[in-house]
């Protein structure tokens, strides 16, 4: 084998590694003591549980209308969860996109 694979793999947990960390630093900024996180160790989505109450729809629904794709955490569940919580995946968007995003996002949580 010639190694292109892993070099490729090591090149992505890099690059995916940066957006992460761009991604953890502006909820800091724009969501801060609003949200807590989990799944920031590893993947490329995290889970957002806001501290306050929220319907999940309404906040996807405004979410999309400033331009931000984020996804509820219900559908994940056999049951509904007794806290709303939000999917954002981050590996396909550049950290301008990332830093924008979470700004708007912070408008409507």
């Amino acid at each position: 084998s010639s190694g292109m694979y892993e070099r490729h793999l090591r090149r992505t947990r890099r690059a995916n590694a940066v957006r992460r960390d761009a991604l953890l630093s502006a909820i800091e900024r724009y969501l801060g003591d609003r949200v807590t996180i989990s799944g920031s160790r590893s993947g490329t989505h995290i889970v957002l549980w806001p501290k306050a109450k929220f319907s999940e729809e309404v906040v996807v629904t405004r979410a999309a209308a400033v331009g931000v794709g984020i996804y509820g955490i219900a559908g994940y569940y056999l049951r509904q969860p007794s806290v709303p919580g939000f999917v954002l995946g981050y590996a396909n968007l550049t950290i301008a996109q990332i830093r924008e995003g979470i700004r708007r996002l912070g408008t409507v949580l």
